[in-house]
Formats: C-alpha cells, structure tokens, sequence
C-alpha cells in the first residue's frame, strides 16, 4: 500500500501566515502546546490556499524512539495535530476517525522537518487530508491520509467545556 505526494514540497513559505490552533484548549495539547517535551511546532497557513498548511518542526529529545531517530508514535502525533489545526483553522471542528501513516524512512532527532497538510475534499460530516513530512531540501519521510469526522453544534458545545 503507498499514499500518494498529493501535498507536494514548498521551499518558499513567504506567502504563509502563522496561525494558532484554533481547537478548544489548544496550549495544554501535548503536541503544540507551549509546554509540549515532544516538539515545538509553527503553523502557518497560505494566503493562496486556505486549504494548505505547512508546519515548522524541531523534533525534541522526548520524542525519540529508535535511538537518535523519532518514534513513530510522535510522528503520528505531530500529523493527527498538524491536520487537526488545518481544519479547524478552517472553522470545520473535528475529531480524528482515522489515521493512515506510510513510513518511508526514519526521522533523525536533529531534522528540521516541515509538515504540509493539504484538505482534499469536504462532505457533510467527513474532511479528507493529506500530509507529508520533509526535510528541509525537500525529501520526504512520513505520509499521512487523515479522516475527520465533523462535529455537530451539541458536539462542538461539549468541547468548550
């Protein structure tokens, strides 16, 4: 089984903006939030493309499986996160239905990485994603298919707590 590039590498992120998760809480997320031990993360969205995202990642020494080499739980967890804050960015509250990961080499601790999600498609209650993990001169590392299952008002209202 092989996921497709369908978001391909951007060397130039001038035409992004950073922005915030936008999900409920999103500072106490073990992923992006300020006192994450995993990672540190920036999100920026396009102005092009509202429906593309790149994230800036330093993988921390918390986050290490294989010796000097990322565990591919994090990696699952930086792309869960980096697609979740796509769609909210995009105001589609979501959870995660499911994650679909095709490991196409090990993520050295040192990599300054650089995560970009696109949304493929939106249905009613169903968000498609695609993401990529690269390295800065473009190489790719981790693809991820994400569903999301988009929350209902009642949903949504019991996550603002």
């Amino acid at each position: 089984m092989s996921l497709p590039f369908l978001v391909p590498f951007q060397s130039d992120l001038s035409d992004f903006t950073p922005v915030i998760p936008g999900f409920p809480d999103w500072e106490r997320s073990f992923v992006s939030g300020s006192g994450s031990t995993l990672f540190k993360t920036t999100h920026l969205v396009s102005n092009a493309d509202a429906n593309l995202l790149a994230s800036r990642v330093t993988f921390l020494p918390h986050s290490e499986g294989p010796p000097g080499h990322v565990h591919g739980g994090a990696t699952a967890a930086i792309l869960d996160e980096t697609m979740g804050v796509l769609v909210w960015n995009r105001n589609l509250p979501s959870v995660t239905r499911s994650l679909q990961l095709r490991y196409h080499r090990a993520i050295p601790l040192s990599l300054r990485a650089q995560v970009l999600c696109r949304i493929l498609q939106v249905l009613d209650q169903t968000i498609e994603v695609h993401a990529t993990v690269y390295d800065e001169a473009g190489k790719a590392y981790v693809t991820a298919e994400g569903m999301f299952h988009r929350l209902s008002e009642a949903q949504f209202a019991s996550f603002q707590g």
